[in-house]
């Protein structure tokens, strides 16, 4: 169990079933996920954000091309440059489907999303956004992340965490929903915390039980035998960080198994 240990240790001296705190007082956290006031006044109380990677094609959706319609069937001239060009066949093929304007806005809906179209005016499509990468891992790193050729820059979730905080303490603040084929390319680079403290980091929420893994206590250590177990490594890990003020990674996963230990018992 190791360090994890900790977590139940805290949770049981918070309910003063510990004669020893598993931590020193001394001990100041340099972050938490404490509710925290945003810049300005918030419109939304919640946010659910659905990355389809490998959806259906934008432009068979919402985001008519006509040129390209009218030069479905041709073959595209040397003025077209595709990085797979040998592989695949040189006819250009636009979209079957067929677009019409929606709403008082006018917005854009192929005959695929009738029912999507009828709320037109209560939808905001942005269809500016593009970037210079025709790769999937580059371009979902761009999306998820902000930046395209390197790795270990926060998530988007991971910031909305840092800076928002979260209104439970007994469940993760950042979840992500795996699809059940797998992880999505770059895999938990989608929702890695990067230069954050590792506590701003997605919890997977996995298709198929356990959705979370790790969260059974031990069978062999119950009752009185756990109890003294937590409180010796309560003593023994409070002291590894007190001798470490500022180790953000250290407190970063004591916070993570104190939250698994809430969760256990919520």
């Amino acid at each position: 169990m190791g360090i994890g240990s900790l977590a139940l240790g805290w949770l049981l001296n918070r309910d003063k079933l510990l004669a020893t705190p598993p931590t020193d007082p001394r001990v100041q956290r340099s972050f938490d996920l404490a509710p925290k006031q945003p810049h300005h006044t918030p419109k939304a109380q919640a946010m659910i954000s659905l990355f389809m990677h490998g959806g259906p094609s934008h432009m068979d959706l919402t985001d008519p091309k006509p040129e390209l319609t009218r030069l479905d069937g041709k073959d595209y001239t040397e003025d077209i440059h595709y990085s797979f060009a040998n592989e695949a066949s040189r006819k250009l093929f636009g979209s079957p489907w067929k677009f019409r304007r929606h709403g008082q806005c006018g917005m854009d809906f192929s005959e695929l999303l009738p029912h999507t179209a009828a709320i037109a005016d209560d939808l905001c499509l942005i269809r500016s956004m593009h970037t210079g990468h025709n790769g999937h891992e580059v371009s979902i790193r761009y999306m998820n992340a902000g930046v395209p050729g390197v790795t270990g820059r926060p998530s988007l979730g991971a910031w909305l965490t840092y800076a928002l905080g979260s209104v439970t303490d007994e469940l993760p603040a950042y979840m992500v929903l795996s699809d059940p084929g797998g992880h999505p390319v770059d895999g938990v680079h989608n929702w890695s915390n990067g230069f954050l403290p590792s506590l701003f980091q997605g919890t997977v929420l996995r298709a198929r039980e356990p959705r979370i893994l790790n969260l059974d206590a031990p069978a062999h250590l119950q009752g009185q035998a756990q109890r003294n177990f937590l409180d010796f490594l309560g003593q023994i890990n409070s002291g590894h960080l007190g001798r470490r003020p500022g180790e953000h990674s250290l407190e970063a996963r004591i916070a993570s198994y104190e939250l698994a230990a809430r969760m256990q018992t919520a």
